[in-house]
């Protein structure tokens, strides 16, 4: 096992085995007080050591099942017949039914078993170690009381004359245990030797008053009398190791179909009843997530270790609280109360027993919760499960809060072999299969297959009604229907309740247990395409209610699990709601009279959003603009479609298109903003000056990044025209510029650099105009062969970048420097300033132009005769490109096409096939991870203020008050 350290974390997880051990307390138990600086890479290292010797067959990037990752810590996989503690606790449980069923010689077999498994100290790495005392101290007094278990059950069985010796060695050992002593002398008197039997008495009551100075204790001192007495209780019984003490309760209902990807929870949720001071736990979640299925498959594990074994009671028939004793009763067998309380009947039941009890559905019946209270308080032996769309409410409840399977990731995507392992893949592919017997995943479908469940949210209800849609329909076709709506799964099976049949009755099932408040702000949420923040929930609920009121509405709407708060990256509080209760959501707004007030209202919203972030897009303040903007992306476009439609607003739209469309660039989400917004132009003709203009310039921009060059032009003259009129002359500026690019689209070469110099002389351009315009003469002059002037324009746009704080604006300088720099022979140096580029480019999280600059690295790598890997970036960028609809201009054409050419022909025709071939395979995330540096390595890196900056100037520091924006 190689270091004693790696042994004591081994140790660690063994002695929790399969419950997650964070990463803390491993750090404290290996460095206790004086950790090094940075414990978790050590940690980690360790963990990869036992993987590898644990696991020798586990293949390169496969995910590690018996030392697997959890959030904030680890879990040891293991079971009985791999780790002794585990093997242990079984026999001692098998050991208890036995002798609680009366079967007493399977009862001392294997406790017998059980003290035999110790062959010495348990775990000793970890006996020095203080944290686990307690821990360890616990389990020798578990081994000492099953111990003196199996004696009792032996001496039951009459076998005292074989347990005398073992009997004196255990109490020379542990001579202050008054049980071990009192076995002795029950064994003694039953073996003829009374008089032994009371000399061990005498003996025993030395030990306690002369070594502890107290007397024996009363079981002790009434078995010396009895002995003196010669008592006949202290005879040996009859022997039969078959009695019958009491029945055990088992109505747990069958397992019909196998838990599938929920063996993690199982043991997290089985874990907390591990603890003496839980008692009660209540699984809740959406309807749909299988906490039924998964109480039942606790319950089936639990009530082994439960003397009296478990008992199920299913609530959902009920209708009124006052029914739930009886229905508690029925399910105990105690049907016939001769006229008494029903809850004093299995009060009376429960108090001497040990058992769970398993309430399931208890979501509909919650002012039922002082039965539960009861039950508690009588019985201190009882352990209750409940499973609720909302907690019970009460001090001694353990919610146990159960997610969505868990789904795999579209980018980069799983191979099959490996998406079969993700839970709700799993599921699908598993019910999948019993209406289609030969489906399976493979190259073709994995992808569908993978989207399919991320569409139903993971959700097993979902997933189990979709697999049945096999029988009739394909993968890709079930994926088709279900993006128009969930509503196309129907019922498929009738041995479902009413409330499960379809996803729509069991999201109803919970609606109707809404306050009228609390259902009039779900039916709100369905206005919302995402995550809403509660500051958006507030400002369309459209009440008297303040802010912390529609908080409080929303809790209580999370507590029915319809759905999550969460705090996102930046810390502001967002709304979840899983896809099937949003459609539910989305159609009673729908249906509501209020409903176009709600919208106006949201679109509202949206448009004061994007006014105070998009502005910032332009400068330092960027990266937490986009962040801003792109969590809110889904319901920007959602106040869009509103606004452009047939009860929205034009004025509205117009504002949305002119705040937006730069982020839209950032985006390269084009071609659907770019239709709408043409469409509202054309019928705004007599809209204003100044909130036409921007919208007519953002449009143009749109356009033109989809190749429609002659459109772009005509918007950008009609948008210089608009800001002409509205005295806007920053725009005036701006739309200039943009005249010059289109006119260089076009190879008007002599008109795009008078527009771009106007455009740079104007008095009243913004400093991101003119860095612009630079850019623009910049590409003029390395196109038209003036190759130094290049350098110095793209070395004074680099800088100008810098100060506006505009990375997207930075990267597309460093990615024309570094064209310069590659053309006079320096490729160490352009491939560095790629890597600059695309870091920005990755650091701002904007995809756009990020194909853009891979290409031009691809370029520097074929200069450099690393013909496969540009090989391949030249072919994700291809696919990118095709995928999206976003064409090259001429100019850019010629150039991919000219590199395309050079590394076919260095790496001959097979080469380039196969290597294209294998790029075509990867995402855009896949190769920019192949090909970029580390944000580690890259700030390690020095950068070349002589070649990114003009040659005197020394690194710029942020500016902070530049105005970063084109126009005001």
């Amino acid at each position: 096992m190689g270091a004693g350290q790696q042994r004591i974390v081994l140790e660690c997880l063994a002695l929790r085995a399969n419950t997650v051990v964070t990463s803390d307390y491993l750090v404290e138990a290996l460095w206790a007080d004086n950790p090094p600086a940075k414990p978790g890479p050590q940690l980690q290292v360790y963990v990869a050591n036992l993987r590898r010797v644990l696991e020798p067959d586990r293949l390169k990037g496969e995910t590690s099942k018996r030392l697997a990752s959890r959030v904030g810590g680890y879990t040891l996989a293991a079971n009985g017949e791999e780790l002794d503690l585990l093997r242990f606790r079984e026999l001692v449980a098998a050991g208890e039914l036995a002798v609680q069923a009366g079967d007493l010689l399977k009862g001392a077999d294997c406790l017998r078993q059980a003290v035999e498994l110790y062959k010495g100290p348990i775990f000793p790495d970890l006996a020095d170690i203080e944290l686990f005392r307690p821990e360890l101290d616990q389990l020798e007094e578990t081994r000492l009381d099953v111990y003196q278990d199996l004696i009792e059950v032996e001496l039951a069985l009459g076998r005292h004359g074989a347990l005398i010796g073992e009997l004196q060695s255990l109490v020379a050992q542990q001579q202050y245990r008054e049980s071990l002593w009192a076995s002795l002398v029950l064994a003694l008197y039953r073996s003829d030797r009374q008089a032994d039997a009371l000399a061990a008495c005498r003996q025993a009551r030395n030990v306690f008053t002369e070594e502890l100075g107290i007397d024996p204790g009363p079981r002790l001192r009434e078995l010396e009398s009895a002995v003196l007495r010669q008592d006949a209780s202290l005879t040996a019984p009859a022997i039969d190791g078959r009695r019958r003490i009491r029945p055990r309760l088992d109505n747990l209902p069958a397992e019909l179909t196998p838990l599938v990807g929920r063996e993690a929870e199982l043991g997290e949720l089985c874990s907390l009843f591990v603890a003496d001071s839980c008692r009660l736990v209540t699984i809740t979640g959406p309807g749909g997530t299988g906490k039924t299925r998964l109480a039942l498959a606790a319950a089936g594990q639990l009530m082994m270790s439960e003397p009296d074994g478990a008992c199920w009671v299913d609530l959902a028939p009920l209708t009124q609280t006052l029914q739930v004793p009886a229905a508690i009763a029925g399910a105990l067998g105690l049907e016939d109360f001769g006229g008494a309380d029903p809850l004093a009947v299995i009060t009376r039941f429960l108090r001497s027993r040990r058992l769970l009890l398993i309430l399931d559905n208890f979501e509909h019946l919650e002012e039922a919760w002082p039965v539960v209270l009861q039950l508690l308080t009588a019985a201190p032996e009882l352990r209750i499960l409940t499973t609720s769309r909302r907690p019970l409410g009460l001090r001694a409840e353990f919610e146990y809060e159960l997610a969505p399977l868990a789904l795999p990731p579209l980018d980069p995507p799983l191979l099959p072999h490996l998406l079969r392992d993700v839970p709700a893949v799993k599921l699908f592919l598993i019910r999948g299969q019993t209406v289609r017997p030969r489906f399976n995943l493979d190259s073709n479908n994995s992808a569908v297959v993978a989207r399919l469940c991320r569409r139903l949210d993971g959700l097993p209800l979902a997933i189990e009604l979709a697999a049945a849609q096999l029988r009739h329909r394909s993968e890709t076709e079930l994926l088709a229907d279900l993006e128009a709506s969930l509503a196309a799964l129907p019922a498929a099976f009738r041995d479902l309740p009413d409330r499960q049949r379809t996803l729509t009755a069991t999201i109803a099932w919970s609606y109707r247990l809404l306050g009228e408040a609390e259902s009039q702000l779900f039916d709100q949420l369905g206005v919302f395409a995402a995550d809403p923040t509660v500051a958006a929930v507030s400002c369309i609920h459209g009440s008297s209610l303040d802010a912390k009121g529609v908080k409080g509405l929303l809790t209580a709407l999370a507590r029915h699990s319809l759905l999550r708060l969460y705090a996102d990256p930046a810390g502001t509080l967002r709304v979840a709601m899983l896809q099937p209760i949003r459609e539910y959501a989305r159609d009673r707004i729908a249906s509501r009279a209020d409903s176009e007030i709600v919208r106006r209202r949201y679109a509202e919203y949206y448009l004061s959003l994007s006014e105070e972030f998009s502005p910032q897009l332009w400068g330092h303040d960027q990266i937490d603009a986009f962040r801003q903007l792109h969590a809110d992306a889904p319901d920007l476009r959602g106040a869009l479609l509103w606004a452009a439609g047939p009860d929205g607003s034009t004025e509205l739209a117009l504002r949305l298109v002119g705040q937006l469309w730069h982020y839209w660039e950032l985006t390269e989400v084009l071609a659907e903003p770019c239709q709408i917004a043409q469409q509202l132009l054309a019928g705004a003709s007599n809209a204003q000056p100044a909130l036409k203009a921007p919208a007519l310039s953002g449009t143009g921009t749109l356009c033109w990044l989809l190749g429609r060059n002659d459109q772009a032009s005509e918007l950008h003259r009609q948008a210089r025209q608009e800001f002409r009129r509205a005295g806007n002359e920053e725009g005036v500026a701006w739309t200039t510029m943009c005249l010059a690019v289109q006119a260089a689209e076009l190879n008007d070469t002599v008109t795009a650099r008078r527009l771009a110099a106007e455009a740079l002389s104007e008095p009243h351009a913004s400093p991101r105009t003119r860095a612009s315009a630079s850019v623009v003469l910049e590409r003029l002059a390395f196109y038209g062969g003036e190759h130094l002037r290049a350098r110095d324009l793209a070395r004074e746009s680099v800088k100008s970048a810098r100060l506006l704080g505009d990375r997207w604006l930075l990267a597309i300088a460093l990615v024309n420097l570094a064209d310069g720099t590659e053309q006079a022979g320096d490729h160490h140096g352009a491939e560095q300033l790629l890597h600059e580029a695309i870091g920005a480019a990755i650091e701002l999280g904007a995809p756009g132009n990020i194909v853009g600059f891979l290409e031009s690295l691809a370029s520097v790598y074929v200069e450099q005769h690393r013909t496969e890997l540009a090989i391949r970036i030249l072919a994700v960028a291809d696919a990118y490109r095709s995928d999206r609809g976003h064409p090259l201009n001429s100019s850019e054409h010629q150039r991919i096409e000219s590199i395309i050419t050079k590394a076919r022909t260095e790496a001959g025709p097979i080469s380039f096939a196969l290597a294209w071939a294998a790029g075509q395979a990867l995402t855009l995330t896949q190769i920019v991870n192949e090909v970029i540096p580390s944000k580690k390595e890259r700030s390690q890196q020095t950068p070349d203020y002589e070649r990114c900056c003009l040659p005197s100037d020394p690194p710029p520091a942020k500016a902070t008050t530049l105005t970063a924006a084109p126009w005001s």
